[in-house]
């Protein structure tokens, strides 16, 4: 197994730019459950892009095609991700499912979720990182689409680290 996924609260949350990547999230739903993909605008966040993905969100069966990967995500992984389904890079059964549970449950809930990924080998160098993601929608109702962000906190040097 690569990882083991925890859910954080908001209050448990320790990561500054998951907290921020929420709460842009929050002002942009305008009264709304979630705000729609059109909604977000990237020159409002700009300092947190190279942590955020957006991705698709297919049922039937329930896949994920990742849209758009951060220089941090895309430098941790080791290859570019965007354009990508998520099965093509978590290629453990157990793993992706794990994975596609916790989008299942923001599908469903049409509520954020925050976590920690411990003991990770999937992100190179990465020791463990906290994240947050995010329900989108292009009818207010339905989730179709995600943004999150992934903070990583590494004791080694990985390719996009700075120490």
């Amino acid at each position: 197994r690569f990882w083991r996924d925890v859910i954080l609260t908001k209050e448990q949350c320790t990561s500054v730019k998951a907290k921020r990547l929420y709460d842009y999230w929050d002002s942009r739903r305008q009264g709304r459950k979630m705000p729609s993909r059109r909604d977000i605008d990237p020159t409002e966040i700009w300092t947190l892009l190279p942590n955020v993905h957006m991705s698709d969100w297919f049922t039937d069966p329930d896949r994920i095609r990742y849209r758009l990967a951060g220089t941090e995500l895309v430098a941790s992984i080791g290859r570019e991700i965007s354009g990508r389904w998520l099965a093509e890079f978590h290629t453990d059964p157990s793993d992706l499912q794990e994975t596609l549970s916790l989008y299942r449950k923001v599908a469903t809930t049409g509520e954020p979720v925050f976590g920690s990924t411990i003991a990770t080998n999937l992100r190179v160098g990465v020791d463990h990182f906290e994240w947050v993601l995010c329900p989108l929608s292009d009818d207010g109702e339905a989730v179709t689409n995600f943004i999150g962000l992934e903070d990583y906190i590494s004791q080694r040097r990985y390719l996009g680290g700075t120490s």
